[in-house]
């Protein structure tokens, strides 16, 4: 009986108030996350049915603006979901296949709520090692296998990249073995992507440009940097997504095309696409971007491409991205308007109303000196002048990105067609489109040898320097009253000064002359660029030979 005692409370009281308390607390607890759970519930259903009024709209391939209308509320229902760890989120890959039929989870590698599936993906998540989170991919074919090599070469034995690289292509007829194999021992980290594997040709019919998009979305990275196979990086791109601030704000960073202008029916399109999906242009748009001012028929040079995917918005952007570049549609719309591929990117995220960013400048100019003895074509100065003023209150860059100091180049120079982007401050040239040969359409020419680059102003300075004309205002420069328009061109010569011109007509005269019409505004290249440019000239003559070596053909 003693030994009982000893196992009885002292003072039951306190007990039995512990035990009220905590059944209370059990019952709060519970009724209150069952309360949660049924509006959770609620809200569910009601996404689930706003979203199938939207995918009830008929449209066809040239609707772009009303599919952006369904990417977007498919958007929000996956950001509902992931919100909501308690949801099943097969349910939001079910709708996902049921607007795009050729996007198959189980054939890829990352999407955002790939490891929120359910009790057991998790369970074998947890036990899978992690992967990189930022890597680069590149859609490589044979023809382009030597400038694939070259590019591999930059990143790893020149700039000291540690970003592993994946190489998409679309089965053996595009990128044989033996030209995988010959890449694949170039450096470490190098990984293959067979698209035919992910993606149902029958659906999509990849080729050429299509590609691009494809391998973007089938990359394993979340932050993935899509790189064509002919760029050219200056220096390590391994800290892009930290240091650019447009990508570190908004998880996207496109480039800037040259600026040249052919006409307004890509303006025209992109203003019935925005009125289709029920939006106003972005801030972007109406503040930095000389091509919805009309001023360019060029936005974007999608010879690189940054993007974190695991952000819900940009990851069914790229999607989108990825519609607009299948066979139907591309045929019916994306490649009637544009260049390719090339604008989807952009395009795709406005449309749908994510944020996103462009570097602050358009494509910059290269040139060398020419040591041949070349007569070189020149320019009437005075003519040059009356037909392209320079006026004094054209805005100036700070000191840290002036492109009017430095040394001109010498009187015997040659420019490239080579359209080249600034590292994020403006400073030098970071990565360059078109392969190191001085002209990839003729190799005789040789290696390039660039001593000067032209880089303009910031385009959001300029055009806040040079606000277009009231009546003009939030028109995208689409007016018909001619003294309107006597006024735009009086504002669209300003704002062209202050940028580096191309004669899109003609290229002979334009590289051999280019550099005398804005003489000084171009600077040199630092001691420490051409180091790097001179390591880039070797390491691509090493892969020139191993290549003749290994392949031959």
């Amino acid at each position: 009986m003693a030994f009982l005692g000893t196992l009885l409370p002292r003072n039951p009281a306190k007990y039995l108030l512990a035990a009220f308390i905590l059944q209370t607390v059990y019952i709060l607890f519970f009724h209150h996350n069952a309360r949660e759970q049924a509006q959770i519930q609620r809200t569910t259903l009601t996404k689930h049915y706003s979203l199938g009024e939207t995918f009830a709209h008929d449209m066809s391939s040239e609707d772009h603006g009303l599919m952006s209308t369904k990417v977007a509320a498919l958007s929000g229902l996956a950001e509902h979901y992931l919100e909501n760890p308690s949801l099943d989120t097969h349910e939001v890959s079910d709708v996902v296949s049921q607007l795009f039929p050729w996007w198959d989870p189980a054939t890829l590698k990352y999407y955002p709520w790939k490891k929120l599936q359910s009790w057991k993906s998790r369970i074998i998540s947890s036990m899978e090692s992690t992967g990189p989170s930022t890597g680069i991919v590149m859609s490589v074919m044979d023809s382009f296998a030597k400038e694939a090599a070259h590019l591999i070469g930059f990143l790893r034995n020149v700039h000291g990249c540690q970003l592993p690289i994946a190489i998409a292509y679309v089965g053996d007829d595009d990128l044989r073995p033996q030209t995988r194999e010959f890449l694949r021992r170039r450096a470490r980290d190098i990984s293959f992507i067979d698209l035919t594997t992910i993606f149902d040709q029958q659906l999509v019919h990849l080729e050429g440009y299509a590609i691009k998009p494809f391998a973007l979305l089938a990359s394993p990275y979340p932050r993935t940097i899509l790189v064509d196979a002919d760029a050219v990086f200056f220096a390590n791109p391994d800290k892009l997504f930290d240091e650019y601030p447009g990508l570190r704000d908004t998880g996207a960073l496109f480039f800037h095309d040259r600026n040249i202008n052919s006409g307004s029916e890509r303006h025209d399109w992109l203003g019935r696409q925005l009125e289709a999906a029920g939006r106003s242009p972005s801030a972007y748009l109406n503040e930095s971007s000389l091509f919805y001012r009309r001023y360019s028929s060029e936005e974007a040079d999608a010879a690189v491409v940054c993007v974190d995917k695991s952000r819900v918005g940009l990851y069914m952007a790229v999607l989108f991205t990825c519609w607009m570049n299948t066979k139907e549609v591309r045929d019916a719309s994306t490649f009637r308007i544009w260049h390719g591929d090339k604008e989807s990117y952009w395009v795709s995220t406005e449309l749908m109303g994510v944020p996103y960013s462009f570097e602050p400048w358009y494509a910059a100019r290269m040139s060398q000196s020419q040591e041949t003895g070349i007569e070189l074509l020149l320019d009437d100065d005075k003519e040059w002048e009356k037909q392209h003023p320079r006026l004094s209150g054209a805005p100036q860059q700070d000191d840290a990105s002036s492109n009017h100091k430095e040394t001109p180049p010498p009187a015997h120079s040659s420019c490239t067609l080579h359209m080249a982007h600034a590292d994020a401050w403006g400073i030098e040239p970071l990565w360059a489109n078109g392969a190191l040969w001085y002209d990839k359409g003729n190799k005789d020419h040789g290696i390039s040898n660039w001593t000067h680059w032209y880089l303009g102003d910031r385009v959001h300075d300029v055009l806040e320097a040079y606000p277009a004309p009231e009546s003009l205002a939030g028109s995208g420069g689409d007016v018909d009253d001619d003294a309107a328009k006597k006024r735009q061109e009086e504002v669209e010569q300003k704002i062209l000064a202050t940028q580096p011109e191309w004669l899109f007509m003609d290229w002979p005269r334009d590289y051999q002359t280019c550099f005398q019409r804005d003489h000084p505004r171009w600077r040199q290249l630092s001691d420490d660029f051409r180091d790097r440019l001179e390591r880039m000239q070797g390491e691509m003559r090493r892969v020139e030979v191993d290549y003749e070596i290994e392949i031959g053909d």
